[in-house]
């Protein structure tokens, strides 16, 4: 229950570590659930783009103006996501939403 340094990172007890094949990250424990929420909120999205690509093969980067921010409405993603009930009301993952 102490606080460390690994590769150059402060690690204190609480914070989240998360890992997958591509890598560790320290979350630190006050934005945790916050984190949580937004990655959630993404995985959701992947996977209705996924089912979207295998219903209907196209170019991924057509769903995928929103790595370096939040959802258009507008944009072919935000409709997507607007046919499937997600809508800025009831997700944070677009511009203009709170949480982030």
């Amino acid at each position: 229950n102490g606080v460390i340094n690994c590769g150059g990172i402060v690690v204190r007890p609480g914070d989240a570590i998360v890992g997958d094949q591509d890598g560790v990250v320290v979350v630190p424990a006050k934005v945790a659930e916050k984190v949580y929420d937004i990655a959630h909120g993404r995985e959701e999205i992947e996977d209705i783009v996924k089912e979207e690509l295998s219903k209907n093969p196209g170019p991924p980067g057509k769903y995928y103006p929103f790595m370096s921010g939040k959802i258009k409405v507008e944009s072919p993603l935000g409709q997507l996501l607007a046919s499937k009930g997600i809508t800025p009301e009831n997700s944070n993952q677009f511009e203009g939403t709170a949480n982030w």
